[in-house]
């Protein structure tokens, strides 16, 4: 709840504002209807609106709380009446939900100035409101918090504004915030893949990844066959020592370029298949899709559901690295979506189709080459679980399709809008 000293006139207003004041006992001599706004003519009744139009006089919108009529716009009609909140026949709250449904302003931000009875009858709507004159130990002290919103005390001349102060906290408050964010995204991107430093020799340099085994040894080899087809196509050389580790070599700024786009690729990949999984989700409660459920036993699901996501997982690669393939199929209805994996992930991939050569960071890149080890004896070539020796081929060693894999077009029609069934 706001304290009553930040409810002030000059404070930051918002769109979504609903200012709630009571209804009143003095109303105009008159039996015909007139606006709302103008049938209640006693003081606390004004004391209220003059704050409440205070306090919107930025945005927002003023509404009457009516003990019969529920909440009243000010121009609404209303005809003189005797009921206050509380008595026999107050509206209920079933009937002020509706209202505020009604005027869109069921998830506004309401401020309710008035006493004990509206503030309750408010919060049927609106449980987490804001009640200014909560507290307050009689009516004399309500109107003096109603005028000290409309009427504030005069505040001391402002001292004068340092504006190079100012811009350089606001330049130190921006820093700070990026740099929390970057390590926020470095460290979930770690869950995926994570790399040493940087070895250089001569004009070569190399790199080892580590694929994190949290999430289960299926998917590390899938990144890791994933990896190794990014690290072709942004002319890096990949050997696998073991189940979990790959070795990178290459020159120097084309393997710290791939030190900084492996783990966002990954990470991209990852995004897409969830999205692709959770389509599946939606498939299966969908009502049209239970006659390809009957007789399907719950371990049976889960099988298809993780056999499904391991082959989105590599269609989606495909389809990153490969653009100029032909458009996706259409989802089909009359088959299970279990065996639609290829034409679901292909649709996602397409869509939010990105060039694969194009996500290292340019300062990340910078750094590692600038952190990195130079040696300068050369390394032996690594050796294989097995025993075997790992080649690894020379920078110049790059296929035809390889170098035209930069320029390469997309043929297949982009996916405006990807249907569910």
């Amino acid at each position: 709840m706001l304290a009553p000293a930040t409810l002030d006139s000059t404070a930051p207003t918002r769109s979504d504002l609903v200012v709630i004041v009571p209804c009143g006992g003095k109303k105009a001599d008159t039996d015909a209807p007139v606006p709302a706004g103008e049938l209640y003519t006693g003081s606390y009744h004004r004391a209220a609106r003059r704050a409440a139009d205070a306090l919107t006089s930025g945005g927002g919108r003023v509404l009457i709380l009516s003990a019969l009529h529920g909440l009243v716009e000010l121009d609404q009609l209303v005809a003189p009446y005797e009921l206050r909140a509380g008595q026999a026949g107050t509206v209920t709250g079933e009937t002020l939900r509706a209202q505020a449904a009604a005027l869109g302003i069921a998830d506004a931000h309401a401020v309710v100035l008035g006493g004990r009875a509206y503030v309750a009858l408010a919060r049927e709507v609106w449980p987490t409101l804001d009640s200014p004159l909560q507290g307050t130990r009689g009516i004399g002290e309500q109107m003096a918090r109603l005028a000290a919103i409309y009427k504030p005390a005069p505040q001391a001349p402002a001292a004068p504004v340092d504006v190079n102060a100012l811009w350089e906290a606001a330049r130190q408050h921006a820093e700070a915030r990026r740099a929390e964010r970057l390590t926020k995204e470095a460290r979930r991107r770690a869950a995926y893949v994570t790399a040493d430093a940087l070895r250089i020799v001569g004009d070569r340099a190399s790199v080892r990844f580590t694929f994190p085994t949290g999430s289960g040894m299926a998917k590390v080899a899938a990144r890791i066959r994933a990896a190794r087809r990014f690290a072709a196509a942004n002319g890096v050389t990949a050997a696998q020592l073991d189940a979990v580790t790959l070795q990178a070599h290459g020159s120097p700024e084309r393997v710290a370029r791939f030190v900084s786009a492996l783990p966002r690729l990954v990470e991209q990949v990852e995004n897409y298949t969830s999205l692709v999984v959770r389509h599946y989700g939606r498939w299966e409660k969908h009502s049209t899709t239970q006659h390809h459920l009957a007789g399907v036993s719950e371990t049976e699901r889960r099988a298809h559901l993780r056999a499904f996501r391991a082959r989105a997982f590599d269609v989606i690669v495909d389809t990153l690295l490969r653009p100029d393939l032909e458009s996706a199929p259409q989802i089909r209805e009359d088959a299970p979506l279990w065996e639609q994996a290829d034409a679901v992930a292909t649709q996602y991939a397409e869509y939010g189709w990105f060039d694969i050569t194009s996500k290292a960071d340019a300062e990340e890149t910078a750094r590692l080459l600038e952190t990195a080890r130079v040696e300068t004896t050369v390394p032996a070539d690594p050796v294989a679980p097995t025993g075997r020796r790992l080649l690894t081929p020379r920078p110049a060693r790059r296929t035809a399709a390889l170098r035209r894999g930069g320029a390469r077009a997309r043929h297949a029609e982009p996916v405006g809008q990807i249907h569910l069934f």
